[in-house]
């Protein structure tokens, strides 16, 4: 076939030469490798079951994720998925610490223009200051009315009352 080779893709996580029975779930070497396969690996229930070494992975990781042949296989996936939801769960507390880290470490470093950032997402997580924007669809011929008429419009429309510019503003 002719063409370009295809480049190789990078690993992810760097996958055990071998799996252990799991005595905990009472599993089999082939089924603890599924597991960490379908939870870790970054593969699909097929692609897992085949890297595990199942004859038959597409019919296998069916029967195993089932919840009915293999129940104790459906349990280490779920209880290993919500330790890894856990691990790598976004929280305010995580994203916290780690943005004072970036600001204090570029401050340091003297990259003050990403410590000012660091510092005002810090401050949009802890509620310190807020961005707010309004967009508003307005129907009207702005040629066709006069300069009163656009301010009580905009006037109406924001829910203010009209304020006369000062000589500074002009």
């Amino acid at each position: 076939m002719a063409g370009r080779p295809k480049k190789e893709k990078p690993k992810l996580v760097s996958v055990p030469d071998s799996f252990e029975k799991d005595v905990e779930f009472g599993l089999t070497s082939m089924q603890a490798g599924f597991v960490w396969h379908y939870t870790e690996g970054a593969c699909s229930q097929t692609e897992s079951a085949r890297r595990a070494g199942f004859e038959f992975p597409a019919s296998a990781a069916s029967k195993m994720l089932n919840g009915q042949n293999f129940p104790k296989v459906t349990k280490a996936v779920r209880i290993k998925q919500e330790e890894l939801r856990v691990k790598y769960a976004i929280t305010p507390e995580k994203t916290g610490t780690m943005l004072w880290k970036i600001a204090e470490t570029a401050f340091e470093d003297g990259h003050h223009n990403a410590a000012v950032s660091a510092i005002k997402e810090l401050n949009q997580l802890a509620g310190l200051s807020i961005n707010r924007s309004h967009n508003l669809n307005i129907n009207a011929n702005v040629n066709s009315m006069t300069s009163a008429d656009i301010k009580e419009r905009l006037a109406s429309l924001l829910g203010a009352e009209t304020i006369e510019p000062s000589e500074k503003d002009m």
